[in-house]
């Protein structure tokens, strides 16, 4: 086997074998979805994930720091669906999310959301309008901090999902310019 060819050959390998290994499963949406204002009774959650999630997956929902059981968490093909044991009170929440994709690798994220039904505020001890509670200033600003969290760790994901193509098809080209440049 001539230099070139081995060259070539551990490039390929080199370009090819890692962007299988970055092909993980991802969370394509839930409900409720991140940042969502949710004006209803919410019982269940459900994540749905790019690719078949196993069994080792699992989520836990806080509220200002304390954790909200669930009912039940069932990993079903690409979605796990939490089952809450009743509705959820008014505030901001967070589901954490870790997962195992086919491949084993565990994946974790966040889901923020925000509670805010009027027919509970109307019914809070001492509330005689009817009309719902703006949420406090340090609520607003925990969400946005939240959701901007969210946001930079998502733009970074997509960033990669652009760059590792770009630099591989880069890489590849150099390998053929060097491969068949040499034999003229």
């Amino acid at each position: 086997m001539s230099l070139n060819r081995l060259f070539f050959t551990f490039i390929l390998m080199f370009i090819f074998f890692p962007s299988l290994g970055s092909a993980h499963t991802g969370l394509v949406s839930s409900t409720p979805e991140s940042g969502q204002v949710v004006p209803d009774d919410l019982n269940e959650i459900i994540l749905t994930f790019a690719g078949e999630i196993e069994s080792l997956s699992t989520m836990n929902l806080v509220r200002e720091g304390q954790e909200i059981s669930f009912t039940s968490i069932e990993p079903k093909g690409k979605q796990m669906i939490g089952t809450l044991p009743a509705s959820l009170e008014n505030g901001s929440y967070l589901i954490q999310w870790s997962i195992v994709g086919e491949d084993g690798h565990q994946i974790k994220g966040e889901v923020p959301f925000t509670v805010q039904s009027e027919e509970k505020v109307n019914q809070e001890p001492g509330n005689k309008t009817n009309k719902s509670v703006p949420s406090s200033k340090e609520e607003n600003e925990k969400d946005n901090a939240i959701e901007s969290d969210t946001a930079k760790k998502e733009s970074s994901s997509n960033a990669l999902k652009i760059v590792i193509p770009v630099v591989t098809v880069f890489i590849l080209g150099i390998g053929l310019f060097m491969l068949f440049g040499r034999k003229r």
